[in-house]
């Protein structure tokens, strides 16, 4: 595989060289403060004006000075001189500093049409439709749109620009519009491509690809190779952005930002897209294959660890999640010890201490969505903290066992004073017994005792992030803020050009997770605990974020009223109301709910404003986002768990509001299996397995409309059918359903191998979260979907599924080796048949239609091959070759 793509890996120069703009421009300022010098010095004695403003003046008489005709009145021909070769100084660093701009932004790219270098009869789509496909591919990456109309390529040399513009003295006012005109130039990028075609297989169709950097010189060149054309355009334009990317301005951003000025690796970014694919969709399976394929290409990127993160979240993979988020907390450069010291230090610590962690502002830019990410996982403890004691996960107890050493570690004083023994009679212990302490609680199966532990770490993270935040402002973000207010003043800001992602956390929404949000899940927990305030100690080093008085909300009393004042206090320090802060407001409405389980009114008090604060988020959102957020709101999010619970008050204000945000036209309706992971899972494997049904039926009957094919052909056909069997009985075993690999490893395998049904098939693969406009036909009962599953397993088992396929396929190839060259017409179409009418009556009995006795009997009647002609019994289940 590697010696495969090491062709598509090798490129014909180096990589293009990054563009220095600054420089440039920095040099265009001390060229017009060299001009501005020379006319003050032309206009001595020549002033156009004395008050107000002499300066201005005396530099637009010495303007006049210098183009006057007439000697006496005119500046002498050494300032003439001066003036003429510091403009033509300034206009030479003002093409330069215009041209590296230009490569920088970089705006359209220029594709041209492609040429066809394919020998004669190469199946092949029109040259004009490849293109139209490769410009779409740069169109959809949102960063390079491809150019809408033919451009001329730019001057190469200064002496070419002013060499092209007739200068008459007499018409200087003709001639400096021009020359102004063609200092800015047009195109900056240009790719072209020459189509290619071999017999070698797989990898047939080809194309060579080249990128062409007209502003700073150079020049790349690289041979894609791929099954078909739409796979040779994927990889072209992959390889183009990669090579685009490390040069201008998207190269800034995350997660691209440490390949600046590097050779970006093609599959990285083609991995990247295609996880941010696939989540969009709703295929988070899929997605985190992509993701871990991404981390591996890249380690150090926090960015991406952040997503993967999530996307694990999402999926249930609490654990998981939490896993990934704890080793990547320290890719900001900080060791171990010194993310556990600025995690517990005092908040009357020096501030220099604090000030010199944003020494490097762009990786602590890049690490605040992951420290988020880690908070929230945190703090969703009933959740995290049940799977913990479960075992669950990827890896089940390995992750655990793996996990416990780090959060010791870091969290040790989240065990202080869950064990008083140790630490109120031997204070300078402290450390050692919370260590201990924490190591136990981890290792035990008290989920109360856990979830305590994991929110005391929560609010501790909750509370250094929102501290950090605070100084970030003052300290990096005030240019942004010096920015905005230029652009509001200046005419031309109605030009809404994209300078990269808005925050990933709002300063609102690290307020009311630090006042009001991670205080409240801490009250829950301690109250599931029966933790009752502990003697303090006579000498504490420094008070955690817990003890602290502001920080401690009364659960068993708690109202609406002293949730709402902490909301507004929270919203004016954040000073905007962002959808972040208003989803957040939400969310800690909804905890509140698991207090007023017994008071109705109250209820209706917390779900209104809930609910409220979810419409406010809504009308906030932008772009694209809204379907993912609809699902993680509606589906997945277990803070907004009470409003999802189906048959209570609360339910019917949500699922109002769901209709009126989300208008569908099928009904909405709450399920209770929507709120838990694991049954959301099972629900996946029962539609993942009917859209198998339907791909593999119509590969079969399309195979049965051939007239003949070769014998080795069939014989990868039975040995292809045997992986899927495999795949399936996999997926159904109830040992099993947890890995998402498995999953993975099936579509995988079908969308290589059944091509080109598999990618007509809309409905494979299924997402993980079903559209709700399109529901699909489930048991009601999460115990039926079970019992389904289970049955096929036996099923599969009975019928000696495997034992068939292996006969089979291993009499093909003998018969190969005896010298048949293919197979038969009746056997090829009585073979298909047999298959196409097994996976159709799985997928009638999958969708209720059909009874489980009709799917065994077309799987006792799927046929087998024999070296001889034999009998054909009442199944016809046995055929010559």
């Amino acid at each position: 595989m590697f010696n495969g793509r090491a062709e598509n890996e090798r490129s014909l120069t180096a990589p293009l060289p990054a563009p220095r703009f600054v420089a440039w421009w920095w040099w265009t300022g001390v060229g017009f403060a060299g001009l501005i010098a020379a006319l003050y010095w032309a206009g001595t004695g020549r002033t156009a004006w004395d008050e107000p403003f002499g300066f201005l003046g005396r530099v637009f008489g010495g303007l006049g000075a210098v183009f006057s005709l007439q000697a006496h009145e005119g500046a002498s021909i050494g300032a003439r001189l001066a003036f003429f070769l510091t403009l033509l100084l300034l206009l030479y660093v003002l093409w330069r500093a215009t041209r590296a701009w230009l490569a920088y932004k970089p705006g359209a790219v220029d594709i041209q049409q492609l040429e066809d270098a394919t020998p004669a009869g190469a199946p092949k789509p029109s040259d004009a439709d490849l293109t139209a496909r490769l410009r779409r591919r740069l169109s959809d990456s949102s960063m390079y749109p491809p150019a809408t109309l033919p451009a001329q390529a730019p001057a190469e040399s200064f002496l070419e620009l002013l060499g092209d513009i007739e200068i008459d003295p007499d018409k200087l006012g003709t001639a400096l519009p021009k020359i102004l005109s063609r200092l800015r130039p047009k195109l900056a990028y240009r790719v072209g491509g020459v189509l290619q075609f071999r017999e070698a297989e797989p990898d047939r169709y080809g194309m060579t690809v080249t990128v062409t950097a007209f502003l700073f010189g150079g020049s790349r060149a690289t041979t894609v190779w791929g099954s078909d054309w739409d796979d040779v355009i994927r990889k072209a334009g992959s390889w183009v952005i990669s090579t685009l990317l490390p040069v201008t301005r998207a190269g800034r951003l995350p997660p691209w930002r440490q390949w600046w000025g590097r050779e970006l690796k093609p599959e990285l970014y083609e991995a990247y897209q295609e996880a941010n694919e696939l989540s969009r969709a709703g295929r988070h399976h899929e997605a985190l294959e992509q993701y871990f394929t991404a981390v591996r290409l890249d380690p150090t990127n926090p960015y991406l660890r952040a997503e993967l993160a999530e996307t694990q979240e999402k999926m249930g993979l609490h654990i998981d999640a939490l896993d990934t988020c704890q080793r990547a907390l320290t890719l900001d450069g900080q060791s171990a010890r010194r993310y556990r010291k600025r995690l517990w230090q005092s908040r009357w610590s020096p501030h220099w201490r604090r000030l010199r962690y944003f020494r490097h502002p762009r990786v602590y830019r890049e690490l605040v969505g992951l420290r988020y990410r880690n908070s929230i996982i945190l703090g969703t403890a009933e959740v995290t903290a049940e799977q913990w004691c479960a075992g669950t996960g990827t890896n089940g107890l390995q992750t655990r066992e793996h996990l416990t050493p780090l959060l010791v570690d870091r969290y040790w004083p989240t065990a202080v004073g869950l064990d008083a023994k140790g630490t109120l009679l031997f204070p300078n212990r402290r450390k050692e017994a919370g260590r201990e302490s924490l190591r136990q609680t981890l290792d035990s199966e008290n989920t109360a005792e856990v979830r305590l532990v994991m929110q005391r770490a929560a609010m501790q993270e909750t509370h250094r992030l929102a501290a950090d935040d605070a100084w970030a402002r003052v300290w990096l973000y005030w240019p942004s803020w010096v920015w905005s207010w230029i652009r509001v003043a200046w005419p031309a800001a109605y030009y809404q050009s994209v300078r990269g992602p808005q925050a990933a956390v709002t300063r609102g929404a690290f307020q009311i997770n630090r006042r009001v949000w991670a205080p409240l899940r801490l009250a829950w927990a301690s109250a599931k605990y029966n933790d009752h305030p502990l003697p303090r100690p006579q000498k504490w080093r420094r008070p955690y974020a817990w003890r602290y008085p502001g920080s401690r909300l009364d659960w068993t009393g708690l109202t609406a009223r002293p949730l709402r004042w902490r909301l507004r206090v929270a919203a004016l320090l954040g000073s905007r109301r962002d959808w972040h802060t208003h989803y957040n407001s939400a969310c800690v409405y909804a905890v509140a709910l698991h207090a007023a389980a017994d008071d109705t009114a109250l209820q209706d008090a917390l779900a209104k404003q809930a609910v409220a604060h979810l419409g406010q988020a809504v009308q906030a959102t932008r772009g694209g986002s809204a379907a993912v957020e609809r699902s993680w709101m509606v589906v997945d999010d277990p803070d907004l768990a009470p409003l999802r619970r189906p048959d209570s008050r609360p339910n019917l204000l949500f699922s109002d509001f769901v209709r009126t945000a989300y208008p569908s036209a099928e009904a909405f309706q709450q399920d209770a299996r929507r709120s838990r992971s694991d049954e959301q899972l099972r629900e996946y494997d029962y539609r993942l397995l009917e859209e198998t049904a339907k791909v593999m039926r119509q590969v079969w009957k399309q195979r049965g409309t051939r007239t003949n094919v070769d014998i080795r052909t069939a014989a990868e056909w039975l040995r292809v059918e045997r992986e899927i069997c495999e795949s399936l009985h996999g997926i159904a075993d109830a040992e099993h359903r947890s890995r998402w690999q498995d999953r993975v490893g099936l579509i995988r395998y079908i969308q290589t191998n059944c091509q080109p049904v598999a990618s007509r098939c809309p409905g494979f693969p299924p997402p993980l979260v079903p559209d709700p406009a399109a529901p699909p036909k489930l048991p009601q009962d999460a115990g039926e979907i079970d019992r389904t599953l289970d049955v096929l397993k036996h099923d599969m088992e009975a019928a000696h599924t495997y034992s068939t396929r292996d006969h089979s396929q291993r009499l093909l190839r003998e018969r190969a080796a005896d010298g048949v060259a293919e197979l038969s017409a009746g056997t090829l179409h009585a073979l298909s048949a047999g298959y196409a009418a097994a996976w159709q009556t799985l997928d009638d009995w999958l969708e209720r239609e059909t009874g489980h006795d009709v799917f065994r009997q077309a799987l006792d009647n799927v046929p087998h091959l024999t070296r001889r002609l034999a009998p054909t019994g009442p199944a016809g289940r046995k055929l010559s070759i």
